[in-house]
């Protein structure tokens, strides 16, 4: 089980509001984000990003993004990663929010968001179990899915070339904030558990807050602006 300990945290939020101009550069998804750390959708070659957009539906149904966080001299203050779903064409859609670090171990998770409640997620650092502290500056992994489907790794049976997945986290309830402490969280990323299909847009806003004080922002789904 890995706890993250740093001097820099994060807050990332699935919110339900409608849009907010952002200034900044935006990323919106290119054909289809992957649902692995190797068919990521990688951004970080532009370098930190205010916003990203993209949907979910039929059988994509995990959209993963490799991501920067920069340490906190850069960015001036804590990050927080803003959410808004569109209704989209599937009015019960219900998504889930998840963070991975650089080599696919589960950071962050959370499916109903643990302040507003309702269906839009939410993660925050520190985790509501404590699990995860602080992040670290660096490569990140952030994926979307529909509620239900969480992500698996991989345990091998030794000697016996078989295994098992098993789910990297564990929740007591769905407004949970989880770390990685499920039966899985002891290796990366290597799998879903699989969703039903429902459709939806969604837009990621990341912004620097000032003086570390947590400034909730939102992003909508009709980003115009176009990838730098």
């Amino acid at each position: 089980m890995k706890t993250k300990i740093s001097t820099l945290s994060v807050v990332i939020a699935l919110g339900s509001l409608s849009g907010a101009a952002v200034a900044g550069p935006d990323w919106i998804e290119d054909g289809d984000a992957g649902s692995t750390l190797n068919t990521s959708q990688d951004i970080t070659p532009v370098g930190p990003v205010q916003t990203i957009a993209g949907t979910l539906g039929g059988q994509d149904t995990e959209d993963v993004y490799k991501l920067v966080i920069l340490d906190g001299d850069d960015i001036g203050g804590e990050v927080m990663f803003g959410l808004t779903l569109n209704q989209g064409e599937d009015m019960l859609f219900d998504p889930s929010l998840w963070l991975f670090d650089s080599e696919g171990f589960g950071v962050l998770g959370n499916d109903d968001d643990p302040i507003l409640g309702g269906p839009d997620a939410r993660l925050i650092a520190p985790s509501t179990d404590g699990v995860t502290l602080m992040l670290p500056p660096g490569i990140y992994f952030l994926a979307i899915t529909e509620s239900g489907n969480v992500p698996l790794s991989f345990r091998e049976t030794p000697g016996l070339g078989e295994g098992v997945f098993e789910e990297i986290f564990f929740f007591e309830d769905a407004n949970e904030v989880s770390g990685a402490d499920g039966a899985g969280a002891d290796n990366p990323l290597a799998a879903w558990s699989g969703g039903e299909g429902t459709a939806g847009g969604y837009g990621i806003e990341i912004t620097p807050t000032p003086g570390g004080t947590a400034l909730l922002a939102f992003a909508g789904v009709g980003l115009t602006r176009r990838r730098r």
